[in-house]
C-alpha cells in the first residue's frame, strides 16, 4: 500500500458533480442533456448525482415520469398540502445532493420556468463550490443579476466547452482555483 501524493493527470477522479436545471417545465423533464453528459463525467472517474435519476427505489424522491404526473395531478386538483408532503423529501434529497457534491454543472434556459435550479445554484455559488452554468442562448442570455453573483469565464456557451474547461483543470492544463475547487490527493490504494 502507498499513499498518492500528486498527480498530473486525472484530478477530477473521486470527484462528485450535482447536476442542476430544470425538471418540472422541461420537455424532457431535464433528462436529456444529462443522459447526454453522464458517460463522458463517469469516464473521468466523477461520481455523478443526477436528481432525474436518483438510483434508489424509494419512488418519493423522484420527481420525473409518473411521480410528476402525480405531483400535476395533485397540484390540479388543489391538494396543496399533500403536494407540499410529496414535494419536501425531494427538494431535501436535491440540496442534499448539492451540498456533497465538490462541483456542480448547471443548465439554465431562459425560456423555461425554474425555481428549484435558482435554489441549487445560489447555494453552490455560496459554499464557494466550482460552478459551471450553461446557457441556452450564450452569455449574451444571462440575467444581469447573475454577473454580479459570479465570474462570467464559468458561464458557458454549450456543454462541449465546459467539457474542455474540465478536461483542461482534469489535466493540470489549466491551474485550478484554490479557492474553489478542492482536490482529496492524499487517497490510500
Amino acid at each position: 500500500m502507498g499513499v498518492k501524493t500528486s498527480s498530473k493527470s486525472n484530478k477530477l477522479r473521486g470527484q462528485r458533480v450535482y447536476l442542476a436545471g430544470p425538471i418540472d417545465h422541461a420537455e424532457d423533464d431535464g433528462v436529456g442533456w444529462r443522459k447526454e453528459l453522464t458517460p463522458w463525467l463517469e469516464s473521468k472517474g466523477v461520481t455523478v448525482l443526477d436528481p432525474t435519476d436518483k438510483k434508489t427505489s424509494n419512488t418519493h424522491y423522484n420527481e420525473i415520469g409518473e411521480e410528476q404526473l402525480n405531483l400535476k395531478k395533485l397540484r390540479d386538483m388543489g391538494r396543496y398540502h399533500e403536494l407540499r408532503e410529496a414535494m419536501k423529501p425531494i427538494v431535501l434529497a436535491d440540496l442534499r445532493m448539492v451540498e456533497v457534491s465538490d462541483f456542480v454543472i448547471v443548465y439554465l434556459d431562459p425560456e423555461i420556468g425554474m425555481c428549484g435550479t435558482w435554489e441549487e445554484l445560489f447555494i453552490s455559488l455560496r459554499q464557494h463550490k466550482p460552478t459551471l452554468v450553461v446557457i441556452n442562448g450564450g452569455k449574451k442570455s444571462m440575467n444581469y443579476w447573475m454577473f454580479g453573483r459570479m465570474n462570467p469565464d464559468f458561464i458557458f456557451e454549450d456543454f462541449e466547452e465546459v467539457k474542455t474547461y474540465l478536461e483542461s483543470i482534469d489535466t493540470e492544463v489549466v491551474k485550478a482555483d484554490p479557492t474553489r475547487w478542492v482536490f482529496l490527493e492524499n487517497e490510500i490504494r
